[in-house]
């Protein structure tokens, strides 16, 4: 059990390191916005959904997703939706403000739309279905159901400490920008969302094909 959970936990942390994906996206960029809170609640959100399907594979859940194949172009086109809509947010930023915002933000929209965004994901379950075969090919664990709990909360728990750190980095280094670079930085990143949103769309399309 040990094994699988230091496992889980360094498939988590170390799989969440490309800053590609759209969660990664919108963490560093509501750092970038000084929403600190905010970006920490769509890690969490999405860590949580993604440690879902990370149980769920250990499980052999992939094989029920495949008897279901509508699931799949489903979410993909919800996904895409989501996405463009907020990159184009990101995209008519005006100016991005040095300091903190003087409202607090609240905590459940942030993790709603990480819980969403990877909840949308189900490739996932290939991502951690491989993680999950690599694991057992090395023969030191067995195949039990029990661990698939413990397997997803550490990879759970890896997400989310891989997130913690790119926020505090963020925090740390952003004071070098100027207003006007953190701004354009904030835009770069909407164009990026709305590309990721557009293949998400793509997929969509082929799947109806």
């Amino acid at each position: 059990m040990i094994f699988a959970v230091l496992i889980g936990f360094a498939f988590g942390f170390v799989g969440s390191m490309p800053v590609a994906g759209p969660i990664a996206v919108l963490v560093f960029a509501r750092g970038i916005e000084n929403r600190f809170r905010s970006g920490f609640a769509i890690a969490v959100g999405g860590a949580i959904a993604e440690g879902i399907y990370a149980c769920l594979a250990f499980w052999g859940f992939s094989q029920l997703l495949a008897r279901y194949s509508f699931i799949l172009p489903a979410s993909r086109g919800i996904a895409a939706g989501i996405l463009i809509g907020l990159g184009v947010v990101f995209l008519r930023k005006k100016t991005v403000e040095k300091k903190a915002p003087k409202a607090k933000e609240g905590f459940g929209g942030g993790f709603m739309l990480g819980f969403m965004i990877c909840g949308l994901n189900p490739t996932l379950i290939a991502t951690w279905s491989a993680a999950s075969a690599t694991l057992f090919s090395t023969g030191l664990v067995s195949f039990d159901p029990h661990l698939a709990i413990p397997f997803g909360a550490s990879a759970i728990l890896g997400i989310v400490v891989w997130f913690a750190l790119l926020l505090y980095l963020v925090h740390r280094f952003r004071g070098r920008f100027s207003q006007a670079s953190l701004t354009t930085i904030i835009r770069v990143m909407g164009v990026f969302v709305i590309g990721i949103g557009l293949w998400f769309g793509v997929l969509f399309v082929r799947g109806l094909m």
